[in-house]
């Protein structure tokens, strides 16, 4: 038992107050009196000739005196502390990885259970909160907070996410936290296994044990005669054996349904029906390129129950060499096999139609105008081309800004994703254009005087790269690392694509490319909810992947699906959370021990205090 505040103690000197109103004598009344036997009576006041009375027990001063007693004690804030000692600063970390969205009891959720149970501890005990969320990363929501509201809103906002993580990753920033505290205790609620050395921690296991099945992938094929083959895969992760319906959806329409059994700590591979051509061609044209297979049943988890697969409708990509002649070049752009390579001479580019090429390659030869459509990449441009612009073609200017013509210099490969595998490599080059790299490129090739040799970025919503020598002016070609390069340039600059690729981990950043003269692009996410982002700057970044399902990105002039599958290593919900370190304990049954709570006692007070003043009043009445 204990108190909050001590100052209303001192209303405690108006008790003698009340006993000193009923020993006051009261005020004689003279009264005409009808027979001699009641001279008793009045010859006893006649003897009351003092101010004071004598002391008689009145139920009412005892009710009045209680009464008092009673609203000095409500004013104190009295309280019931359970076992343990109190502590200055508290830390709550709350794992909100994928696996604390599965149930924990009826059709609440691991995270709900956390929620509930943390902001019941702040309710009941005082202390200066820190609260930190914990998923691949950790974040601090609240520090050091005594304001009880702030507190429980930061820990209700908490949201559920599909990445893959748990609350170890918060273990350094806590160990950071409580060496700067002397009186500290953290409390952890999740249900994967933690480890919190030197770390005075109270850990709730939510951990779960039941049935759960989940699609870990779903994939396509395409034959030679055009139709889809789909398989996917199911896993369960129960004690028991899985018998479920796997539904198959092009789009927002069901396909096929195939019937699955697994074995408990098993997978099994599903066939559905092939997608006939003109099915599948329909698909793509009518505006839903992609697949999702549905597990047909209720477990524990429900984020592993749908998974979605995106559909690649575009055909062939084309490319356009401009050249004299370029052995050299021409087998770099076979290398990945598959497209079409057109070749002209430059005299006869004008006639060329480049609006049905994704890659547009100059070799030696830089336009009077840009192409407005499709990637470009220049190989060794002429000085005289690029040194001074003509009118009309100001573009120049941005895309090349000349530094210095070079007989002879060393070209070092810098990190990225240009030269990937090329690391510290380096070699000569004869007659090289040495460029400044603009503004909106990043360079992979650079010269002995850090000038560029070959850049590549998003310029207007299209990829340019830029190659300052010519290739038969270098033994590069001929080196194992040339085809590396090419096939790592062709990756980047062979497709306008809005974002990079069509599968991303859940809390991976997405870089949105402009596509084509796009202002803005919409990023709709898998509940509905969308963003804008301006493409200004040639590019933006999506960050908001916390969710597993299907993402779309619309620009001006196109739009791309991709998705975010659930993380596989969240599925598995037979999994035991173990505690370790050597001041950590777990509590029982997924709840907290207890230490430190504090029970407030007020208004059962102010009830007794009500009741009592009803009785006074009471009494009072049939006294009258």
């Amino acid at each position: 038992m204990g108190i909050v505040r001590l100052w209303p103690a001192v209303l405690a000197v108006f008790i003698p107050g009340i006993v000193l109103l009923y020993l006051l004598k009261q005020k004689v009344i003279n009264q005409k009196i009808s027979a001699l036997n009641l001279w008793k009576e009045a010859y006893e006041n006649i003897q009351a000739s003092t101010p004071w009375e004598k002391f008689r027990n009145n139920i009412l001063m005892y009710l009045q005196i209680t009464a008092l007693v009673l609203l000095i004690i409500a004013l104190m804030s009295p309280y019931i502390t359970g076992s343990g000692s109190e502590y200055s600063n508290v830390l709550i970390i709350i794992d909100n990885s994928a696996s604390m969205s599965g149930i924990y009891r009826e059709e609440r959720s691991k995270l709900d259970e956390a929620k509930e149970q943390a902001a019941g501890y702040v309710d009941n005990n005082d202390a200066r909160y820190t609260v930190m969320s914990a998923s691949n990363t950790a974040d601090l929501l609240i520090s050091g907070s005594a304001d009880k509201g702030r507190v429980t809103d930061a820990i209700d906002n908490i949201e559920a996410t599909d990445i893959a993580g748990s609350a170890e990753t918060a273990v350094s920033m806590a160990q950071s936290l409580a060496s700067t505290w002397k009186g500290y205790k953290v409390i952890v609620f999740t249900d994967s296994s933690v480890n919190m050395p030197d770390v005075n921690c109270e850990v709730a296991d939510l951990s779960v044990q039941g049935e759960n099945g989940a699609i870990q992938s779903l994939s396509h094929a395409v034959s030679e005669d055009g139709s889809v083959q789909v398989m996917a895969r199911v896993d369960n992760y129960g004690k028991n054996r899985l018998d479920t319906d796997v539904n198959l959806y092009i789009g927002e329409q069901l396909y096929d349904i195939q019937s699955v059994t697994a074995e408990a700590g098993e997978s099994s591979t599903v066939y559905f029906k092939n997608i006939t051509p003109g099915k599948y061609n329909g698909a793509v044209a009518g505006g839903t390129p992609y697949l999702m297979a549905e597990l047909n049943s209720k477990d524990m988890l429900a984020g592993d129950n749908i998974v979605y697969d995106v559909l690649d409708g575009e055909s062939d990509e084309k490319i356009l060499l401009v050249t004299e002649k370029n052995t050299f070049l021409e087998k770099g752009l076979k290398i990945q096999g598959g497209r079409q390579i057109d070749k002209v001479q430059p005299k006869d580019v004008l006639a060329a139609d480049t609006e049905e090429y994704s890659l547009i390659v100059y070799d030696g030869i830089v336009p009077d105008e840009l192409p407005e459509t499709g990637n470009v990449v220049f190989i060794g441009p002429p000085a005289s081309g690029i040194k001074n612009p003509g009118k009309g073609e100001e573009w120049k200017q941005e895309v090349f800004i000349y530094g210095k013509k070079s007989k002879s210099s060393v070209i070092k490969a810098l990190k990225g994703n240009v030269t990937n595998y090329l690391d510290n490599y380096s070699f000569s080059a004869l007659n090289v254009t040495e460029l400044k790299l603009p503004k909106w490129a990043s360079g992979f090739f650079e010269t002995e005087d850090k000038l560029s040799a070959g850049y590549l970025g998003n310029y207007n919503g299209r990829i340019i790269a830029v190659l300052g020598f010519d290739l038969h002016n270098t033994d590069f070609p001929l080196q194992t690392e040339f085809p590396i390069f090419m096939y790592n340039l062709l990756r980047e600059t062979i497709s306008a694509r809005i974002t990079d690729k069509s599968v991303y981990n859940a809390g991976e950043a997405v870089i949105i490319q402009k596509k084509g003269k796009a202002d803005e692009a919409v990023a709709t996410k898998p509940g509905g909810d969308s963003e804008t982002y301006s493409l200004k700057e040639g590019t933006a970044v999506f960050a908001d992947t916390s969710k597993s399902g299907l993402y779309n990105i619309k620009e001006s002039d196109g739009e791309m699906y991709f998705t975010v599958p659930f993380p596989e290593e969240e599925s598995d919900v037979l999994q035991e959370a173990v505690v370790t370190g050597n001041k950590a304990a777990k509590g029982p049954g997924g709840k907290l021990s207890g230490n430190m709570s504090r029970k407030m006692v007020v208004f059962p007070v102010l009830f007794l205090l009500l009741v009592l003043l009803m009785a006074e009043w009471r009494i009072y009445r049939k006294r009258l």
